[in-house]
């Protein structure tokens, strides 16, 4: 069962032409997204995601002792509208 933010159930579903739709349970508006847009927003949250760890794992090191290289920030490959979906900053 998928959420949205108020808590309210959404229908997901596939449609031709590599389009999905979203609508809520009970409601008429409908959202399309193509794939590519989701496969693009999944590549930048994961990314985001490996930065993060890597820049924990480089402060614990850090603050350990240890001799450690900074890992490097992710370039801004996408458009920065995908990132203001995230929240990414």
């Amino acid at each position: 069962m998928v959420t949205n933010s108020k808590g309210e159930t959404q229908i997901i579903t596939l449609k031709a032409g590599d389009m999905l739709e979203f609508r809520s349970k009970g409601r008429r508006f409908r959202y399309e997204v193509p794939l590519q847009a989701c496969y693009h927003m999944a590549l930048i949250y994961t990314a985001h995601q490996w930065y993060k760890k890597r820049m924990a794992r480089y402060l614990q090191d850090k603050k350990d002792g240890k001799r450690v290289k900074k890992p490097r920030r992710l370039a801004p490959i996408f458009n920065p509208k995908l990132y203001e979906a995230l929240s990414i900053k």
